[in-house]
Order: structure tokens, then C-alpha cells, then sequence
């Protein structure tokens, strides 16, 4: 047993750890403060914190960071033993080989199977965050739906993915338990997205009011502003026992503004089904 804590008490296994800490504290370092940098570059140019473009370059930038982050993370680790056992050759009185074996078991045990949440969060988010990007599966800027929370994608970090609500709340959803959730995106880094809204009539309805009631919605869509006149827009019957369903598809030019353009299709029809006297289920 002395002889193995020995083989452990040596210079080139100090340094090892030392190396792992210094890069992964360094790099996290450099990120935030490049992200400082960013941020403090665009309020100096009076631009908005956010913009809405085209997902694209960013979604490069996210591909780049990610495998960055991989690269920090895991070549170190294996690289550096190598490394260093090549230098303890100069040196004759030092066989740093068990040691430097051991001390690499125990980190890669450590990121694997140990008993800490960081470790197999930082492990299963990089792998998450790799596999959305690289699959182009979901991005930053997509309205999404993920466990039954819905609001804009803000940022898939190592341990979160965060979501806006349209009621400004800030949702973090733990990205290493994201790996089995069904991943909704309503414009797939598009700016716009498809609106379904659904209107109900009674079934006493005539068909001079059926038909009014589907120019008027049609109508109140094309004049919106919010309306993205270059796709198609759709408007269909479902009879229901009691009640006929109008349903429109139409597009939001911007996803962003879907509780609004919902929110003007619905108060238009509302006052002419009032005015018209139609009657609703």
C-alpha cells in the first residue's frame, strides 16, 4: 500500500490535476468573459440585446462551441498522461506510470459514474447540446414546445436549455433529462410559423351565416399585420354534435407575435359575429 500511495505522491501526477483544473476553469473563465465583451460591444452600438434573424450563423457558432467544449473537456484528460509520462522518461529516478494511469481511471470515473450531479450533467449536456446542433434538430431563436413548457429557445447551455414564456417567465428545463422529451419546434429557425385557431358556431346556423362567418375570418387574417401574405392560408368545416368548428391555418410573420395575431383574428370575428348576429356554440 505505501509503495502505491508513493507511486501517487510524485510531481508529474500533481501536475496532471493541476493541468485538468487550470483548463477547465480557464476556459469557463474566457467564455464569460467574451460573453461580457459581446454584450458590452452591442450596448455600445445601441443595439438590442436580441434580434430576430436567421438562425443560421448562429446555429455555426453553436456546431464551433460545442465541439470546443468536447475538445476541453475530454482531450486534456487523455492527452496530458501521455504527455507527461513521455517527459518522466528524462527522468530516471521518477515512473510516474501507475500513478498517471490511476489518477486518469479516477477522473473518468469521476465524469462518469460518480455520485455528483455536475459531473453527469456537464457530460450528458455537451452530448446534448452537440446532437441538437449538429442534427439541426432544434436552435436558439425557435419557438419551441419541450415538456409541456412553450416559449422562445433563449440558450442550450452544458446544464439548461431556457425558455422564454409569452408570459416572460424564464423556464430552465435540465438538458440531461431532455434525452426521451419530444422536442416541438413551431418555426423550425424560420420567422414565420403556422396559427391554427378554431371557431365554434351552433349548429343552428344557416348557411348564409356559415359563409359569412368564414369570409369574415378570412378577411380579419388578410387584413392583419401580423399576416405572412406569401403562404397559404386554409379554412375548413369539422361538425361536432352540437356545434360546427371553423378552423383557419394561416401564417404569423413573425412567430414572436402569434398571441397577437390570435388575439386581432378572434376580436374582428367576435364584434361581426356580434354585429351579424350569429350564433356561436
Amino acid at each position: 500500500m505505501s509503495d502505491f500511495f508513493k507511486q501517487l505522491n510524485n510531481g508529474y501526477v500533481f501536475t496532471y490535476v493541476v493541468l485538468i483544473i487550470l483548463i477547465q476553469v480557464g476556459y469557463n473563465w474566457y467564455r464569460q468573459e467574451k460573453t461580457k465583451e459581446i454584450e458590452t460591444l452591442r450596448r455600445g452600438l445601441g443595439l438590442p440585446e436580441d434580434i430576430l434573424v436567421n438562425q443560421s450563423k448562429k446555429l455555426s457558432e453553436l456546431k464551433k462551441e460545442s465541439v470546443v467544449q468536447a475538445f476541453v473537456l475530454l482531450v486534456p484528460l487523455v492527452v496530458l498522461p501521455v504527455i507527461l509520462f513521455g517527459f518522466s522518461k528524462l527522468d530516471k529516478d521518477a515512473d510516474p506510470a501507475n500513478g498517471l494511469f490511476f489518477a486518469f481511471i479516477v477522473f473518468l470515473g469521476w465524469l462518469a459514474f460518480s455520485g455528483t450531479d455536475l459531473a453527469k450533467a456537464a457530460i450528458g449536456g455537451i452530448a446534448f447540446r452537440t446532437v441538437m446542433t449538429l442534427a439541426n434538430t432544434i436552435q436558439v431563436g425557435d419557438r419551441v414546445t419541450i415538456n409541456g413548457h412553450s416559449g422562445k429557445l433563449v440558450d442550450i447551455g452544458i446544464f439548461y436549455l431556457t425558455l422564454v414564456t409569452v408570459d416572460d417567465d424564464k423556464v430552465c428545463l435540465p438538458t440531461v433529462s431532455l434525452w426521451r422529451s419530444p422536442l416541438v419546434s413551431a418555426n423550425d429557425g424560420d420567422r414565420s410559423s403556422l396559427c391554427v385557431i378554431s371557431f365554434y358556431l351552433s349548429s343552428s346556423v344557416t348557411s348564409e351565416q356559415l359563409q359569412a362567418a368564414e369570409d369574415a375570418i378570412w378577411d380579419a387574417a388578410q387584413a392583419s399585420v401580423y399576416f405572412e401574405p406569401t403562404k397559404p392560408q386554409q379554412i375548413y368545416y369539422t361538425q361536432h354534435p352540437h356545434y360546427i368548428e371553423l378552423i383557419t391555418k394561416s401564417y404569423v410573420a413573425s412567430t414572436y407575435n402569434e398571441p397577437l395575431f390570435r388575439s386581432e383574428i378572434t376580436h374582428s370575428f367576435l364584434e361581426f359575429s356580434i354585429e351579424n348576429a350569429i350564433p356561436l356554440a
